[in-house]
């Protein structure tokens, strides 16, 4: 889930600020903080304690579901939209730019 999505974009932007990890602290952080958050106001609508809850819980899904398509698919922007930093700078470093790789093999 999202914990697993956070660790490879983690991976990436690690990579690019390998030599300065305060700047990845303080370039992870925030998004880190924020997923997080809204993962535990997630998890409190989704895990209701009683059965009449997850009653009203579920009718209210099906209702807007049916009413506003996608409403709920809007809830995942900001998570699945992340896009790594610009260039990828651990193949830069590394010689393996795209380009490069594509000369490897002419």
């Amino acid at each position: 889930g999202q914990g697993g999505n956070l660790a490879v974009e983690d991976a990436v932007v690690l990579a690019h600020h390998f030599d300065d990890l305060a700047a990845y602290t303080a370039a992870r952080l925030p998004r880190a903080t924020a997923l997080t958050r809204r993962a535990v106001r997630g998890a409190r609508v989704n895990m209701t304690g009683t059965r009449a809850g997850a009653a009203v819980r579920d009718a209210l899904v099906t209702a807007v579901s049916r009413t506003v398509p996608g409403a709920l698919l809007r809830g995942f922007d900001g998570v699945a939209d992340w896009r790594p930093p610009q260039p990828p700078y651990a193949a830069v470093r590394a010689g393996r730019t795209p380009a490069a790789r594509g000369n490897e093999h002419g």
